[in-house]
């Protein structure tokens, strides 16, 4: 529900005591002090001393500044801190981030125990219609990708070309992706790049797709028997390799006997090319198409469920050993609805997702991966690793809160600086933030602040809740729009942050565009707190969002277990 905390003087606090206190600590007078830090001085005067709140709130800020003042080199030289320094730290996205940069999963784990960061059509510069190119592999590898798609064809003059099946544009050369990959494939992370070829290709061909790889990688290349392991090595061990996954075209996925040579297209049998060994010794894992009930379980096919099927305790067993990949179907030519946090809670690790379409679910996924300092794999929870057939993990059985997140959004700065070049107006703008979890259903929900009319630095001081089932699957989406009365609301900035990551306090959350591009300047500061109570029975979503919201509502009905969502799915052996 939505919260407005109201603007009353209390006896106890007032701004003028978090003013005289910030000027005893940081050596400054109130009129030194600058326009961003009075606003949040007077915000934290008027809140009452408890959950870390008024007070509470300033001299835990004193504190965290004067324990971090050595690891500032900007600070570390000066003999006393004074009121600009503290305006710098609390307002910078560097010095006062929302969720770490580090390294602090355990990379020892095996590799099937991760998510993994993955994109589809890792070469398209737009939609189906859109060019080809290597800066979309370039630009998602320097954000953190550790999967990346090529799907491999013949030219036609005796070599081999990256394009989709259909090809509207100019193919690209397969040496040139190669090149681009091995450039710029550990400049984020050092942890193993998986390249998945969709290949038609020939023997002879494949042979000579072989020598390419060879050529370029070298000894980065990966080599073992996908049949030889039980379990793959730990994303440690396997640092600075590159791993080969093979996708045939969809019409030879299925094969109907023992040696694999016999396929199906279209209910008719076909004859397969056997593949040249050379290049199947590349390949780390294979895959093939999952059928029946398990699909139409995780493509949302299936009706409402009312506890955990067979299919559903195998899937998540499955997935501690073995890889899952699920994408958007296609129809026609646009992706059908997909959320990727459905996947995630069925344990697989490969949500494979266009850069450049869905948008809301490019966010959500580039949500997920800012966990562990950015580097592209992150630790599935515990329950999800140690479910056994007696005892599955499923978040729809009995769901019981384990978890209060408290977010209370102060103010927001920047839009002044860039706002007629990338929202287009000349006016001042009319925003607010819309807050959202998204997650096992039980936590999904939305809410929002009010509209500050005629702002440029606007100032809310309002807080919201969030009653949370799994918190280690949940992610909390900022998104700041300059309210229209006439037109659709102006997208004036997003973010999204895994709950698990954040860091209690005061924080200053950077801003992205729709394309997930850092906004240096837009930034809006909220204080994080959380409460965890294992004892608390109460069922998630009783009492909470049962009111549906009008056009422009506040808040929304929780979402049902029978609303479809379709993936496509490949499983990795």
């Amino acid at each position: 529900m939505l919260v407005t905390r109201r603007w009353e003087s209390h006896p106890a606090n007032s701004p003028d005591l978090i003013l005289q206190f910030f000027g005893n600590e940081f050596h400054g007078y109130g009129d030194d002090m600058p326009e961003t830090l009075r606003r949040l001085t007077e915000l934290l005067g008027y809140e009452k001393e408890e959950d870390g709140a008024g007070m509470n709130a300033a001299k835990k800020i004193a504190a965290e500044l004067n324990r971090r003042k050595d690891d500032i080199p900007a600070f570390r030289r000066l003999r006393c801190l004074e009121l600009d320094q503290l305006n710098e730290f609390l307002f910078s996205t560097k010095l006062n981030p929302p969720i770490g940069d580090q390294v602090h999963h355990d990379m020892h784990a095996p590799l099937s125990h991760y998510f993994i960061h993955t994109s589809l059509n890792s070469y398209f510069t737009g939609n189906v219609f859109g060019k080809y190119s290597i800066l979309p592999i370039i630009e998602a590898l320097e954000q953190g990708v550790r999967v990346v798609e090529l799907d491999l064809w013949p030219d036609g003059r005796g070599s081999i070309c990256v394009r989709p099946s259909w090809n509207f544009e100019k193919p690209l050369k397969l040496q040139e992706c190669l090149d681009s990959i091995k450039e710029h494939a550990f400049t984020k992370c050092t942890y193993p790049l998986i390249i998945t070829f969709k290949d038609g290709l020939k023997p002879e061909l494949q042979s000579k797709a072989t020598q390419m790889i060879q050529q370029t990688f070298n000894h980065m290349v990966y080599h073992h028997d996908p049949h030889s392991l039980e379990v793959f090595p730990s994303p440690q061990q396997l640092r600075n390799k590159i791993l080969i996954s093979r996708r045939p075209p969809k019409e030879l996925l299925y094969a109907n006997d023992d040696d694999g040579k016999v396929g199906v297209r279209n209910g008719v049998e076909i004859r397969q090319h056997p593949a040249d060994p050379n290049y199947q010794s590349l390949v780390s894992f294979h895959v093939v198409e999952p059928r029946g009930m398990l699909q139409n379980v995780l493509t949302g096919k299936a009706n409402k469920i009312q506890r955990p099927g067979w299919y559903e305790t195998d899937i998540i067993s499955f997935t501690q050993k073995r890889f899952l990949r699920t994408r958007p179907q296609r129809k026609l030519l646009i992706y059908a609805p997909y959320k990727p946090q459905r996947a995630w809670m069925h344990g697989a690790q490969l949500i494979a997702l266009s850069r450049k379409e869905e948008k809301e679910k490019l966010w959500l996924m580039q949500g997920m991966f800012r966990a562990n300092g950015g580097c592209g794999y992150v630790k599935k929870p515990d329950f999800l690793l140690n479910a056994g057939p007696s005892g599955v993990f499923y978040p729809t059985v009995n769901p019981v809160v384990v978890k209060i997140l408290k977010v209370k959004i102060y103010m927001g700065d920047g839009w002044i600086v860039d706002f007629k070049k990338r929202i287009g107006r000349l006016s001042k703008p009319d925003l607010y933030v819309r807050i959202s979890i998204a997650g096992v259903p039980h936590d999904e929900n939305i809410m929002k602040t009010t509209v500050k009319n005629n702002e440029w630095t606007p100032t809310w001081g309002e807080e919201f809740t969030f009653p949370l089932t799994y918190p280690d699957l949940a992610l909390i989406s900022f998104e700041v729009y300059d309210y229209e009365v006439s037109t659709a609301d102006a997208f004036c900035g997003q973010t999204c942050l895994p709950v698990s990551e954040l860091i209690e306090g005061i924080r200053a959350v950077p801003l992205y565009d729709e394309r997930v591009q850092n906004c240096k300047m837009w930034r809006h500061d909220v204080d994080i707190r959380t409460k965890e109570d294992p004892e608390l029975t109460r069922l998630a979503g009783s009492n909470i969002n049962q009111t549906k919201p009008d056009q422009k509502g506040e808040f929304w009905c929780k979402p049902s277990s029978d609303q479809a969502t379709d993936l496509g799915l490949d499983i990795y052996k």
